[in-house]
């Protein structure tokens, strides 16, 4: 089993009201619910800062230069025709 922490989170009444009703119809805890939707908030921003990342490298196009390799390329298309 994962490590686990236990914390407190203050939601308002109705909101937990509605979490609980979700997770009951889900067939799942109110934990397990929470923890499923914070889970996915979690990939989404990892998804996010890649997609960020791979975006900055596009926009630099001196270090995006890859005419370096094109005699390489070459040499080895060559030696297997």
């Amino acid at each position: 089993m994962r490590n686990t922490v236990p914390c407190t989170l203050r939601l308002e009444e109705e909101m937990y009201s509605r979490i609980k009703e979700i997770a009951r119809a889900r067939h799942t805890s109110f934990t397990g619910f929470v923890q499923g939707v914070l889970a996915d908030v979690l990939k989404k921003e990892e998804q996010n800062s890649l997609y960020d990342a791979f975006s900055q490298a596009g926009e630099d196009h001196d270090s995006a230069d890859v005419g370096f390799a094109v005699s390489a390329q070459r040499e080895v298309i060559e030696r297997h025709e």
